[in-house]
Parts: C-alpha cells; sequence; structure tokens
C-alpha cells in the first residue's frame, strides 16, 4: 500500500494515548529498490509496487499516519508483514504453473506475463473449413433449392470449439468437383467437416468418395440422431463426415468434430461432461445410444435439471434454441425415468 515501511516492532506500542514517532529517512517509488537500511526509529516512504527496504517488516498506511516535517506519528500499530505482498506469495520458484496441453485464454496470458514471460510455445489453433454437400444447397434453377444451414451453424461450432474457421463452401456433390475441392480445401486446413452425401443413397456421393480413398473410412454409429460418419486423410488435412440432417451434424459435431479440434490443438478430450436429472421420462433404445436434445437448469440446492426439448425430429433446427446440453442414454438403457440422473454433455452456450 501507499505509505511509510517501519519496523513492525517501533509500532506495537502505538496508541492514542501513546503516540509513535519516526523519522522518515527516505523515499522509494513503485518498481525502486531503497539501497539504505532502515534502522529502528525510522521509516520510508513507499509507493505500492515498491520493493520493501532492507530492515523493514511492514507497511502504515499513508491514511493512517500524522506527518509531521520529517516525522510521522502513529496511534496504532501494524503487525509483521502487514501491508506487504512477500515473495512467493501468488508463484514459488519450481512451481509449475502451466502444464502442456493447457488452452491459452486471457487467464493464462496475464500469468504468463506477470512472471516476465514474453513468448510461449503453443499449438496454433487449427484451421477448419466447412463444407455442405448436396445439389439442393447450390444455386440453380431447381424449384426445390434449400438453404445452407449446417455450414454457418458448424462453423460457429468450430469457434466455440477453439478452431478457426478458414472457409465455408458449398458442393452440389458432383464426384469430381468434389474431390477437387476437398484437395483444394486442404491445402488451407487442418480440418474440413463435411455435412451430407454419406449415407446410402446413390447420390451420395461423400460416401463413394471416402468408401474408395485409401486413407478413409465409413462408419456406421450406433447412435441417434445421425448413424452415417466418415474420416479420412485428403493431403495435408484430416476429413470428418457429419450427417446431413442439422441436427444429426449438431450433435455429431459436439460428439466427433469438437474432439477432433481438441486433439489438433494439443489437448485431451476435455468434453464437460455432468450429471442431471430428467425432469420426465427420458426413452431410447438397446442396441443404440440416444442423445436427447435438453435444456439445464439449476435449482436453488445446486442440483443440475435436463428438460427434453419438445420437437426432436432431426430436421427441426429450431428445437435447437433452447439446448444447451445433451442428455446420454447408452445402449444399454432403454428409459430413464423422471427424477434419475443422466449423464449430460453441457454445452454452454446459453
Amino acid at each position: 500500500m501507499d505509505g511509510f515501511a517501519v519496523r513492525a516492532a517501533d509500532t506495537s506500542r502505538a496508541s492514542e494515548a501513546a503516540p509513535v514517532r519516526l523519522m522518515v529517512a527516505g523515499a522509494v517509488e513503485a518498481g525502486e529498490i531503497w539501497t539504505g537500511t532502515c534502522k529502528p526509529g525510522s521509516a520510508v516512504r513507499i509507493s505500492t509496487g515498491a520493493a520493501l527496504p532492507n530492515g523493514c517488516d511492514a507497511v502504515v498506511p499513508h491514511e493512517t499516519v500524522l506527518e509531521r516535517g520529517h516525522e510521522i506519528v502513529l496511534t496504532q500499530p501494524v503487525a509483521t508483514g502487514q501491508h506487504v505482498r512477500p515473495t512467493g506469495e501468488d508463484v514459488r520458484a519450481g512451481m509449475p504453473v502451466l502444464s502442456p496441453g493447457t488452452v491459452i485464454r486471457p487467464q493464462e496470458i496475464g500469468l504468463l506475463a506477470a512472471l516476465g514471460f514474453e513468448t510461449a510455445s503453443v499449438i496454433a489453433a487449427p484451421m477448419v473449413s466447412i463444407l455442405s454437400i448436396g445439389q439442393e444447397l447450390r444455386p440453380s434453377s431447381k424449384p426445390a433449392q434449400v438453404p445452407d444451414a449446417n455450414g454457418p451453424m458448424l462453423a460457429a461450432q468450430v469457434q466455440c470449439a477453439g478452431g478457426n474457421v478458414v472457409r465455408v463452401a458449398q458442393s452440389d456433390g458432383d464426384s469430381s468437383g468434389l474431390s477437387e475441392l476437398l484437395d483444394d480445401l486442404g491445402q488451407e486446413s487442418d480440418l474440413i467437416i463435411t455435412s451430407g452425401g454419406i449415407s446410402d443413397s446413390t447420390a451420395d456421393t461423400m460416401a463413394g468418395l471416402l468408401d474408395g480413398h485409401p486413407e478413409a473410412e465409413l462408419w456406421n454409429v450406433r447412435l441417434r440422431p445421425g448413424r452415417h460418419f466418415g474420416f479420412g486423410r485428403f493431403g495435408q488435412a484430416v476429413v470428418l463426415s457429419l450427417p446431413g440432417n442439422p441436427v444429426a451434424a449438431f450433435v455429431g459435431f459436439e460428439f466427433f468434430g469438437r474432439l477432433a479440434i481438441g486433439l489438433l490443438s494439443g489437448r485431451k478430450d476435455d468434453s464437460d461432461r455432468r450429471f442431471a436429472l430428467a425432469t420426465e421420462p427420458l426413452t431410447g433404445a438397446r442396441g443404440r445410444t440416444d442423445v436427447i436434445r435438453g435444456h439445464v437448469r439449476i435449482d436453488s440446492a445446486g442440483q443440475l435439471w435436463i428438460a427434453p426439448t419438445v420437437h426432436r425430429g432431426s430436421g427441426i433446427v429450431s428445437s435447437l434454441l433452447a439446448v444447451n446440453g445433451l442428455a446420454i442414454l447408452p445402449e444399454s438403457i432403454e428409459r430413464i425415468e423422471a427424477g434419475q440422473p443422466v449423464e449430460i454433455r453441457w454445452m454452454g452456450y446459453q
């Protein structure tokens, strides 16, 4: 604090009835070191941020003393260490402060700067491109053109997960054009996330592209919403293919895309898994994992509750507005009753 650095022992008997007078021997400003030694019966004027002078072990706040020329008058004592920040109070020598894989937030930057580091070795946030596939998405003369919901939505999810969005593109699914576009995106991306074109239809060219690629594979995941997924490598980029239905793409990203971005960033699986009580019965089917969209709230006792959304179709994009958590019913559970715990994936969007 701004005030006077003193020897606490000199102030031990200070009171209104018996004030203690100390001689001001010098002054030290923030960032400075006083080269003298504070002798018994003396004090040093000090500013916040200055090093404590040799011989002093406490600071008397400026507003608690009376100045008379080169003397100060104290009417109350201070204890050893009072109003002083000791060396090592925050971080001690040899103490680990940041471990590998730590996400660099403003808090980490502040600590690094406080410790005097001007640089730190980091893994750059992955560069991610988004590709929506479907002939109905491209501007054309077709009367049933469908707006691309997945591209902007997935791009926003990528940003929330810590990735940098490079491009948001669309493809009509033409095989040669799709392959060329993937190669093009692969030149500037670490990860390409596609949606659509990977089910069993003959028009799903992304599935055929993955199936015939030496460094790719198709997955039939026991998951609802979403079943068809793909994974591979095109050039230097990793490709993750998600279903085309918007809700399935949204859920698929939360389970696979967020993990991929974390791994490319040097992090382990940091998905925020918790448990909440169901506000009403939740039903699934044996043999698959059911992911139910829901809104999570916390009651006055600190208990988490999850209420499922009303509309649960995989194409009901508006149902996502209330979603801030996903309830996970594993393959072995068909039903969870109201009031029973269920694992949730907290999303933190709202």
